[in-house]
């Protein structure tokens, strides 16, 4: 249970720090079956959906490389689930997959931006 807690912590964190660099939050775990999508948001024309990832400490692998390419498949159809579902042309719109890191005590937070 604790885990849960310090991953929706996290999300909060990254949506307010996306909040303050301007992007505009559209959703918050948005989930279908067999995906979910931490937070969408826009960046100016871009759609951007992020992964939010937490860790205590950077002492092991970074934090992309936590990130597996069935991980990558289950976010992109996702995310193409939810563009079809709101009359998004997918092959039209600008979109981003981004990966937000939130790291330790103090939080110290990464944004890697167009990640996959």
């Amino acid at each position: 249970m604790q885990e849960v807690a310090t991953g929706k912590h996290a999300e909060l964190l990254s949506a307010e720090f996306l909040e303050k660099n301007s992007l505009t939050i559209i959703c918050k775990n948005y989930r279908i079956d067999g995906g979910e999508i931490d937070i969408i948001a826009r960046d100016g024309d871009y759609w951007v959906f992020c992964e939010v990832k937490y860790r205590q400490h950077e002492h092991f692998a970074s934090v992309l490389e936590q990130i597996k390419p069935q991980q990558c498949r289950r976010v992109r159809h996702t995310a193409r689930y939810y563009l079809l579902s709101n009359n998004i042309d997918e092959h039209t719109a600008a979109i981003r997959f981004d990966v937000i890191a939130v790291v330790g005590h103090p939080t110290k937070i990464e944004w890697f931006k167009d990640a996959f």
